[in-house]
């Protein structure tokens, strides 16, 4: 196998994988990440290298030899991976945990039911943090009819559910 065609494999392997990453949604994944524990060891960096390897290594095939394409294809490589790492996903990853808040920290707030939540059934609450404004799908703490426009209190969070009851 020659080192063209190893590098013709990375660059669609990696190529491949951030196409199918991006359509099933998988960029920066996650939507409480701690700060202190950003990796650049993120499946969206690997990608990147391993596409930047490949094609810059079937670049480099077309102007030096073999010796000099392979470790100057991992720095370029390197380099670009870094960049996206630093400049890309930390700062995108910082901005996401300033608006996600952390759920706990929600009860006791007040909110307002947007969509009638029936009785022992689900609606929706809108409560505002920060400046946000945010939805959730709400019922009420004891099982009751709670109307529209009513202002409520987040009594506990279970599974995303919003557990309320009228002030």
């Amino acid at each position: 196998m020659t080192l063209a065609t190893i590098f013709t494999i990375l660059l669609g392997v990696g190529a491949g994988y951030t196409v199918i990453a991006f359509l099933l949604g998988e960029f920066l994944g996650h939507t409480d990440v701690d700060i202190a524990n950003i990796s650049p060891l993120k499946p969206t960096v690997i990608a990147a290298f391993i596409t930047v390897f490949g094609g810059a290594g079937l670049v480099l095939l077309q102007f030096v030899n073999e010796i000099t394409a392979l470790p100057l294809a991992g720095l370029i490589a390197l380099a670009i991976a870094t960049v996206i790492y630093r400049f890309i996903i930390v700062p995108l990853t910082k901005a996401q945990n300033t608006t996600v808040v952390a759920q706990q920290t929600l009860i006791g707030c007040q909110a307002e039911v947007t969509e009638k939540i029936p009785q022992g059934n689900y609606g929706k609450i809108t409560y505002k943090v920060k400046d946000n404004i945010y939805t959730a799908p709400a019922k009420s703490e004891d099982g009751t009819e709670i109307a529209r426009n009513s202002r409520v209190e987040i009594v506990h969070i279970e599974k995303n559910t919003y557990y309320v009851r009228v002030f």
